[in-house]
């Protein structure tokens, strides 16, 4: 329930304000507190949004009233909010609080920080998941990357890339170009081109766009 969402962080005072922050049907959470809340509950996704705010509240930043009376953060704030009301993933929401989060501290500013959400908001969890198994793929493989060009390196754990995909996220090999074919499209992935190797699958790398995003939401 919301109020129980709300009196959660009794000892929260900040967490508590950003909460009345939030409207519902155009109506401020802080004016539903008080009344009768049951056709509200469902279509504010309450569970989400306690997931979000443990982990905003988690100890990486302090949230100060100076903080959240910014113009930069509050913008920042509601973007979250409508990405993660609609997100279903426990961990893809806590993921965008800590994108939020590396925003407060300085690590990103607020034209980076809109790129990343909406970008992030963009891919699904079996895609990120995909472009997570990829680039671990390409740093372990790294002491090779001087002997062989780009396109050979893939080539060489390309299989065990793709039964790897397969076994984790249960996605059908003959689906995972098409996924590929998606990605480039977000941004996080290229297709090698320009190697006599060329062939005819969607072999490639994630790029440093996605590299700068996984290392924003990587504990």
């Amino acid at each position: 329930m919301l109020t129980t969402l709300y009196d959660s962080y009794d000892n929260q005072p900040i967490i508590k304000s950003l909460i009345q922050l939030i409207e519902v049907n155009g109506v401020p959470i802080g004016s539903l507190i008080d009344t009768s809340l049951g056709k509200y509950v469902s279509n504010l996704k309450s569970n989400r949004l306690k997931s979000f705010f443990d982990e905003l509240n988690t100890g990486e930043i302090e949230l100060t009233d100076d903080i959240i009376e910014q113009n930069e953060f509050l913008n920042a704030y509601f973007s979250t909010v409508n990405y993660i009301i609609r997100t279903r993933s426990d961990e893809k929401i806590k993921c965008f609080a800590r994108i939020l989060k590396k925003l407060n501290n300085g690590n990103i500013d607020i034209n980076e920080f809109e790129d990343f959400t909406s970008i992030f908001n963009e891919l699904s969890e079996r895609e990120f998941a995909i472009l997570v198994i990829k680039y671990q793929f390409e740093q372990n493989n790294l002491k090779n990357a001087k002997d062989l060009n780009p396109a050979q390196l893939t080539e060489s754990y390309w299989d065990d890339f793709k039964n790897e995909v397969c076994l984790k996220i249960g996605l059908p090999e003959k689906e995972l170009d098409p996924m590929l074919v998606r990605l480039q499209r977000t941004g996080c992935y290229n297709k090698h081109k320009g190697y006599w190797e060329d062939g005819p699958n969607e072999q490639g790398d994630t790029t440093e766009l996605f590299k700068r995003i996984y290392e924003l939401i990587d504990k």
